[in-house]
């Protein structure tokens, strides 16, 4: 009986160039499937006020438990994290535990991750029970490598590094280049190593069309905030054509780790970090009921919208002490004198009309005097993201709150 080829993989990122190996990876089986996904830049769950919401940790461990066999190998994709912070610490020990449950066997940091700092990191490998792709060292064992270059500044150096990893093959071993490169330099890169099983580049765009062959090579990418999964299937000494699953609400959550997730949210919550958000103005807010007497047709349009309901969307979600949630259900939580928290300041949840004006209190106490400045699009902007209000057009939804 023929033996799974060995697997090396290489990923190309910010840190130094690492090669490791762990004999308990090693492959046995015949036949079975790379899985990929992550990238989720802080992302544990869906958010955006488009439906329906892909993605998140719960849907992603259920779909991967499904899809899971023995054998398999699992690859998170970094970054983790999109900067340091207390919030960003519990994000990654709650992802860690989740990511046990999905069977991950291999995290690829990017630079931005390291900057947790190395007890976040040693905490993130042992909850997890993943090897962390970070060091300068070179492992091997049971005839596999794991090789990175997060140190790669450039197409060219990362086209370096892939050809390292070239020299290296034994007859079935199987080559996985993991970069975070984009697709046309991907592109470039297997140009010039055409000896790769599987490239796995950076991409922001919905990966079911994604994925190309050239020569030998499968192109994938499962874009970024974990909202996709691809799974390659290697049988018959080649890989199959890339699946790409969808996280849509048609994926129930697992129970694990939705109570993993649950209790992220009750470590925000217990320890206050909405309280202590850092304040870059000292602008002073009145909340929008101080607008109802002069703008009474105006303040009409905003209560029967959805605007004057979204402190409460918030709270059913339980996402009311989530400091990445509250800043686009509230009025001026940039400001020592905007919201605080709810039983501090109630007057400034929803998003009012100073969350698109500006603080008003100067001109409610000299309306002639001082103006309110015309708005338009860019007020919409800092909440109405891409990736959280992916069909969001400035021209239609304008007419539901015009005034």
């Amino acid at each position: 009986m023929s033996h799974r080829p060995r697997l090396i993989l290489l990923l190309a990122s910010a840190v130094p160039f690492v090669i490791a190996a762990f004999g308990s990876v090693q492959p046995k089986a015949e036949s079975w499937n790379l899985i990929v996904s992550g990238a989720i830049h802080g992302t544990l769950a869906p958010c955006g006020c488009t439906k329906p919401m892909s993605g998140g940790i719960r849907r992603r461990a259920t779909l991967i438990r499904t899809i899971y066999r023995p054998g398999d190998v699992v690859v998170e994709l970094g970054p983790i994290v999109d900067e340091p912070g207390r919030q960003s610490e519990i994000k990654v020990e709650t992802l860690a535990q989740s990511l046990r449950i999905m069977k991950t066997q291999f995290i690829a940091l990017q630079s931005r991750d390291l900057l947790m700092g190395d007890g976040v990191m040693d905490s993130l490998s042992r909850l997890s029970d993943a090897q962390l792709l970070k060091d300068a060292e070179i492992k091997s064992g049971d005839g596999l490598k794991l090789t990175s270059d997060i140190g790669a500044q450039s197409l060219e150096e990362a086209i370096e590094q892939a050809k390292k990893l070239v020299t290296t093959r034994v007859d079935e071993d199987v080559l996985i280049f993991v970069t975070h490169l984009e697709r046309d330099e991907a592109h470039k890169l297997v140009a010039e190593v055409p000896h790769l099983d599987v490239l796995i580049y950076s991409s922001h765009s919905n990966p079911e069309k994604q994925a190309i062959r050239v020569g030998k090579t499968w192109l994938i990418s499962p874009a970024d905030e974990g909202k996709f999964v691809v799974g390659l299937k290697y049988t018959g000494g080649r890989f199959e054509a890339p699946v790409t699953y969808t996280l849509g609400p048609e994926i129930s959550d697992d129970p694990t780790v939705a109570r993993y997730y649950g209790q992220y949210l009750d470590r925000l919550r217990m320890e206050k970090l909405v309280e202590a958000m850092p304040k870059s103005s000292s602008d002073v807010y009145a909340g929008t009921e101080k607008c109802r007497s002069c703008h009474e047709p105006a303040y009409s349009v905003w209560k029967n919208s959805k605007h004057s309901q979204a402190w409460a969307t918030l709270k059913a979600d339980k996402h009311d002490a989530d400091p990445d949630c509250v800043g686009c259900h509230t009025v001026g939580i940039q400001s020592s004198g905007g919201f605080i928290i709810e039983e501090k300041t109630p007057h400034l949840t929803n998003v009012g009309c100073e969350s698109c004006h500006g603080s008003g209190s100067e001109h409610i106490k000299a309306p002639e005097k001082v103006k309110m400045p015309t708005v338009g699009q860019d007020s919409c902007s800092p909440c109405h993201k891409l990736e959280h209000s992916p069909n969001f057009r400035f021209s239609e939804y304008w007419h539901k709150i015009k005034h």
